[in-house]
């Protein structure tokens, strides 16, 4: 739940730096982390991922999930300038092995992370970009001698006694963008494959009423677009063989 947790907090923060105050948007992740993992217990269940789905969804829309609420007004942020720098219509599902968000009602669900315990091809450009280029990139830490490492370590620590916390990236040795983090393994610079079809329609205290077959097709169409990558990826090395 740790690693799941953090993936989207970057991915939300990444839209807040260079917008808001960076102290502020820092507090803002740490309650949010705080009021998340408060939220979820008991309602976390790894041997079926997609139970409780959609009670794990974060959404801002015209109406934001009291998480958000409670985690801008914790950090001194203004709840109109959150929403304003994040996308409209965000919908963020936090699942066991998997983050995957989706941006208005009929936009593509897209996957930021999955644990599919498979090597597979890197993702695709499309993914690696779904965080703001323009944020500025950080690096949540557990222990403060870490930030004097030279080599890369697990980005999150396995302590339960230390909450992580937001650092800015000139006080770390790490070369990690919030993309290229999001995508990878614990201190693994090898990308993950997104690629995990036949999954349950995905459902936000908002979108309940959205046709399934429409969700299961995006996802059969993401899965697909994967599996093409791969193979092309597979025929150009051939040809440089030969």
């Amino acid at each position: 739940m740790q690693l799941e947790i953090q993936v989207a907090l970057n991915f939300i923060i990444s839209y807040l730096y260079n917008k808001l105050p960076r102290r502020r948007v820092n507090i803002f992740g740490e309650e949010l982390e705080r009021l998340l993992k408060k939220k979820y217990e008991g309602h976390w269940y790894p041997e079926k991922p997609y139970k409780g789905s959609g009670f794990r969804c974060i959404h801002i829309g015209e109406k934001v999930d009291p998480v958000i609420e409670q985690a801008s007004k914790e950090s001194g942020l203004d709840i109109d300038d959150v929403r304003g720098n994040l996308p409209q219509d965000l919908s963020v599902w936090i699942d066991p092995f998997e983050v995957s968000y989706q941006i208005g009602e009929k936009g593509p669900v897209k996957v930021l992370y999955v644990d599919d315990n498979e090597n597979g091809c890197e993702l695709d450009k499309e993914i690696k970009n779904s965080f703001n280029p323009e944020a500025q990139v950080f690096m949540p830490i557990s222990d403060p001698a870490s930030s004097v490492s030279s080599s890369p370590s697990p980005p999150f620590g396995h302590s339960a006694a230390v909450s992580p916390t937001f650092m800015p990236r000139s006080t770390q040795p790490l070369t990690f963008t919030t993309a290229t983090f999001a995508a990878t393994k614990f201190g693994s610079t090898k990308m993950k494959n997104s690629g995990r079809s036949n999954k349950v329609a995905r459902t936000s205290p908002t979108n309940l009423g959205l046709n399934v077959n429409d969700l299961l097709k995006q996802k059969a169409l993401s899965s697909s677009m994967h599996s093409l990558y791969g193979l092309g990826l597979g025929s150009q090395q051939q040809q440089q063989q030969q």
